[in-house]
């Protein structure tokens, strides 16, 4: 059933698995996530799937599943080098996935092992759920403000409406990311155009690769000449022995501001369209039933940031699920699979209920979780508590387009009404 010690094996029984058969295209222009996830799901625990320019990789679609296959790094390693296809030259050097697929520079996201533990050593320190907390007050400071550019923003509106996505949920994480590299605010706008771009999976990611490494590569060398109290001075300054190379640095502080401020704009945005969607749900947090903890966990499970996360590489022939997979091959972990999968949460998988127990594997597993979860928890709770203590009624003004991407369950906007004298039709509310 689940991998724990594979061995070439003997191919499963017909009809076989194989990447030239794929059980479903993911699009990203698909309109509804759940809907091609559970497709897969209902396919198998490991299903051959195309990815958006008719690349095929293996998708883990239950939960047991793919936190087996999470663990062994043995196995499914996380180095480029180990794809097959790439390594033939049949992946486009401007394939649009490029740079989630397989990341320029070495980083804790590209590596395992030894130098995994390297690159993620100097950052373990900084993400302690202790380290997070003492964030707390500047976190809390600088939702007061965004909720009062939020404010000022629906009032100057001639409909009262302002975009909660553009105003609070992109600035936030990015902001307290940036306090913690050291980043000047300066930047912001130039890197929230250039993620918009990588992570549009119908874009071209190159300028927009190059454009962010050359934000990083000034900022490294602004820090080296005037260093401070923040995370990129601390990383220039490791000691002889565990120093960074140039390229390390680039990789690694790439990947902070990317995992530090991504994933938590679709926890705000998908939080919002959650509880206002289920105002049952809303009640019980609002009249203190529940914990914002809870209802943050149940969030990241029914609706996981990451819907789908690229990509390990097989390092032999191996048996996975009913999957026969050959060494060099691509797998792809499908958290919006997971995160409803009625194997791990039973009958009401598909319910959204704060009063849920059990967890989720949202923020990955293994040697490669989320080293941000604490901070991503922290945001989250912060900032939806304080959104909705202070306009409960709150409501969606209008559509909320889905991002066209395959891999985030993100939302190009989220127009909503601070003060609505009913509760309009949640538009663009995610099902």
């Amino acid at each position: 059933m689940d991998l724990t010690h594979p061995t070439p094996a003997t191919k499963p029984s017909p009809p076989e698995l194989s990447l030239s058969r794929p059980v479903h295209r993911l699009d990203p222009h698909s309109l509804d996530l759940h809907h091609d996830a559970t497709t897969m799901r209902k396919a198998g625990a490991v299903v051959p799937v195309q990815l958006p320019g008719g690349v095929p990789v293996w998708a883990i679609t239950r939960d047991a599943t793919a936190r087996a296959a999470l663990r062994n790094t043995d196995i499914f390693r996380k180095d480029a080098r180990h794809w097959a296809a790439l390594q033939r030259g049949d992946i486009p050097a401007d394939w649009p996935l490029i740079g989630l697929a397989a990341p320029a520079g070495r980083s804790m996201v590209t590596t395992d092992g030894v130098d995994h533990w390297r690159l993620r050593g100097p950052l373990s320190t900084v993400f302690t759920e202790t380290r997070v907390r003492a964030l707390r007050a500047s976190i809390d400071i600088i939702t007061k403000k965004l909720l009062a550019d939020l404010a000022d923003a629906a009032t100057v509106a001639d409909d009262g409406i302002a975009d909660f996505r553009q105003l609070v949920a992109w600035p936030l994480p990015m902001t307290v990311i940036s306090l913690l590299l050291g980043l000047p605010e300066s930047e912001h706008e130039a890197l929230r155009a250039e993620y918009e771009v990588f992570f549009d999976d119908t874009c071209d990611p190159t300028a927009a690769l190059a454009a962010i490494e050359d934000i990083i590569t000034r900022h490294l060398d602004a820090k080296r000449r005037h260093p401070g109290e923040d995370l990129t001075s601390a990383l220039l300054q490791l000691p002889d022995d565990e120093q960074l190379t140039t390229e390390e640095l680039v990789a690694t502080v790439q990947v902070l501001i990317a995992a530090g401020h991504e994933t938590t704009v679709h926890l705000l945005v998908n939080g919002v369209l959650a509880l206002t969607s289920h105002r049952d749900q809303l009640d019980l947090l609002l009249q203190g039933e529940v914990s914002w903890d809870r209802a943050v966990e149940e969030i990241l499970r029914w609706q996981p940031p990451t819907a789908n996360f690229l990509l390990r590489f097989a390092t032999r022939d191996s048996v996975l699920g009913d999957a026969f997979i050959r060494r060099g091959e691509p797998v792809m972990i499908s958290y919006a699979a997971m995160g409803r999968d009625p194997d791990r949460y039973g009958p009401t998988a598909d319910d959204f209920d704060i009063t849920r127990e059990g967890g989720h594997t949202s923020f990955g597993h293994g040697p490669h979780a989320c080293i941000g979860t604490p901070l991503a928890r922290l945001e989250g709770k912060v900032a939806l508590k304080a959104l909705f203590s202070r306009w409960p009624d709150l409501a969606p003004a209008g559509p909320a387009p889905r991002s066209p991407s395959v891999l985030m369950n993100s939302r190009t906007c989220l127009p909503i009404c601070l003060r609505p004298s009913h509760h309009p039709h949640e538009a663009g509310a995610a099902k």
